[in-house]
């Protein structure tokens, strides 16, 4: 976790380090412990299930143009549901940018904090996630999601 002056800049999933983090954002990069404090605590709120949606503030710094607004759009997608690549795009002001959705997601600096897993195929298959697969089954099942029940475990 590393939070900027900001707001969270950056959720590591666990095959990226903290120190592959700390060297892409640069040394000058301070922080807020406090901020990361809290930004885990509500995720390990919402890992047990007692939490829906995040307060803490993110850091939109490593995204701009398009990835943004995907990104942004993506908060909006309530717990529980999913949406498909191309119904983000139209979200987004940008029909028919399904592919460039998903690689919005797949750069996604925050995981969790902004729920890129909540986003799926039009064909209901589950896409892709930067944490795995499995990952993103786990965080669909902890959420409730009913898209799981149409597709067969791996």
């Amino acid at each position: 976790m590393t939070a900027g002056l900001r707001g969270i800049v950056r959720v590591a999933l666990p095959q990226r380090s903290q120190q592959q983090v700390r060297k892409q954002l640069g040394s000058s990069q301070e922080g807020d412990s406090r901020l990361a404090a809290e930004a885990v605590q509500q995720i390990q709120e919402y890992l047990h299930g007692r939490r829906w949606q995040f307060t803490v503030p993110v850091d939109w710094e490593l995204t701009s143009g398009f990835a943004r607004q995907i990104l942004k759009a993506c908060t909006r997608i309530p717990y529980g549901e999913t949406i498909s690549y191309s119904e983000l795009a139209r979200w987004a002001g940008k029909e028919g940018a399904a592919r460039a959705a998903g690689q919005a997601l797949a750069a996604n600096p925050v995981p969790i904090l902004v729920p890129c897993h909540r986003v799926v195929c039009a064909d209901g298959s589950l896409g892709g996630f930067a944490g795995g697969l499995e990952i993103k089954r786990r965080l669909l099942e902890l959420e409730g999601s009913w898209l799981l029940r149409l597709i067969p475990s791996a």
